[in-house]
């Protein structure tokens, strides 16, 4: 019976490893920058990814190298499946014909799907009070991922229940992540038969690419109804637009980390993480095609500039209040020094807590929120920077349970959402055919009175964004 029940969990780590492969999702927001990526500890992520002291998973080693001495296992295994799911709601303000206000208006409305993945390992010796531990993983840091496709319709009635007519695809691509490799080097000594301090120092390769396409893709429809309206080719009417980047970053990073259990109930840990500065190469090419008197746009731009990523000061708590029922909660709290990367960025605070608490000392269940900050960057058709910072809360919850003594999985969820404004990703102005006829009059809009003007920030996007996470983790310790 006992065999029964292990072979029901084994299924169950089966089915989320091959679920694992094909979730998760990532912002649009800045294809630069992206998105960064935390909770390789499905346990931790359960608790509102506060892992700073973290002496129970293998993936503790990943937020706080002395977290791999800290543990009391001699060996640890861990392999984690990321999987997240975007939506992303971009709204335009919404006027009567007196120019009173109504409400947003959805204009697009995008849910994006991907998969990431991540694997740690450390051994630990023990030499009478002192401890020596060598520990590695491989990890996602940055997701550079994300999809998006908004469909441009012209302005006629919705009469007998038809969609207006669709003049062009809108859509924008990006792949690539920013990956690290790293190996730590732990060391602790034992005060007493509780009073343990710990340090470690963690160095690891970054390597990584960003693609990003934009494109503008003109319809069927549209290029008939333009050629027939001007008389000109169907083939050389309405030009199509595209702005490609490939570009690979490469560089390291270190970090050193200190975590003291001070008593049975009470445990402190802390980590820094000097600024890296990694190398950006590539090329950008933005082409259009020829139209009436403007020629082919085929502009290739090569790229060869620094990538910073910042500074970053974290400290953890962890207490275990004296309960009939075993309980932990973790506390940590981040400084991130955005002001690394220029002037434009604030430094910036982050917030992490959670808890656990064992039902029966059986059933493990974990509650946590964070609040996290981030950047929206853009850069001007000037040349000018424009940087807005955005606050993600979020929301989580886990459990887990053991398949053998030393072997057990955990779960994490997560719920997390932000608004903000951003400029308008394609610029209005491109489906003003009149620009590639040359008439006074419109051939692909019913309304001759409107005017395809470039929105700014008076009157910019509104974006809603919700992210589903998951997270399992398979642990072996011994």
């Amino acid at each position: 019976m006992r065999n029964h029940k292990y072979f029901k969990n084994l299924m169950l780590v089966l089915f989320l490893t091959i679920a694992a492969v094909q979730i998760m999702a990532s912002s649009i927001t800045d294809d630069y920058f992206g998105n960064p990526i935390e909770g390789y500890d499905a346990r931790n992520f359960g608790m509102g990814s506060a892992g700073t002291f973290n002496d129970l998973r293998p993936f503790g080693i990943i937020t706080n190298p002395a977290n791999l001495t800290l543990m009391k296992t001699r060996l640890g295994l861990g392999a984690s499946m990321l999987m997240d799911r975007n939506e992303d709601n971009r709204h335009v303000p919404l006027y009567n014909s007196f120019d009173s206000y109504i409400d947003d208006a959805v204009y697009a409305s995008n849910i994006d799907i991907y998969n990431k993945y991540a694997a740690a390992g450390f051994g630990a010796l023990k030499l009478g009070d002192v401890r020596l531990g060598l520990g590695g993983f491989y990890a996602p840091m940055l997701s550079f991922d994300g999809d998006y496709i908004e469909e441009v319709r012209n302005n006629r009635n919705t009469d007998n229940d038809s969609y207006p007519e669709k003049l062009a695809t809108n859509r924008i691509e990006n792949r690539g992540s920013l990956d690290q490799m790293a190996a730590i080097l732990g060391v602790g000594y034992d005060f007493g038969e509780v009073t343990q301090l710990n340090f470690g120092f963690q160095f690891g390769f970054l390597e990584g690419k960003q693609e990003y396409a934009k494109t503008i893709r003109w319809s069927q429809w549209a290029i008939n109804t333009f050629a027939a309206a001007t008389g000109n080719d169907p083939n050389k009417v309405l030009p199509n637009y595209s702005l490609t980047t490939d570009a690979k970053l490469k560089g390291a990073q270190a970090k050193i980390g200190m975590a003291m259990r001070v008593n049975e109930r009470f445990g402190f840990a802390a980590t820094v993480t000097p600024y890296s500065i990694l190398d950006r190469t590539g090329s950008t090419l933005e082409h259009r095609d020829a139209y009436r008197n403007t020629a082919e746009l085929n502009q290739l731009t090569d790229i060869e500039e620094d990538y910073t990523i910042p500074t970053n000061f974290r400290v953890g708590l962890l207490y275990q209040p004296r309960n009939i029922m075993r309980t932990w909660l973790n506390l940590d709290l981040e400084y991130v020094m955005f002001s690394d990367i220029s002037d434009h960025y604030d430094d910036q605070f982050n917030f992490y807590a959670g808890v656990e608490h064992w039902v029966e000392n059986r059933l493990p269940l974990r509650i946590g929120f964070s609040a996290t900050n981030s950047h929206l960057r853009e850069v001007e058709a000037d040349g000018s920077l424009i940087v807005k910072r955005i606050l993600t809360p979020k929301v989580s919850a886990g459990s887990g349970f053991a398949i053998t003594k030393n072997l057990g999985v955990d779960l994490g969820f997560g719920y997390s959402w932000r608004e903000y404004e951003a400029q308008d990703l394609f610029k209005d102005s491109y489906y003003n055919d009149k620009l590639y006829s040359g008439s006074s009059t419109y051939a692909l809009w019913p309304n001759s009175y409107i005017n395809l003007a470039d929105r700014d920030w008076r009157n910019p996007d509104k974006i809603r964004e919700n992210d589903v996470t998951l997270r399992a983790a398979l642990s072996f310790t011994w």
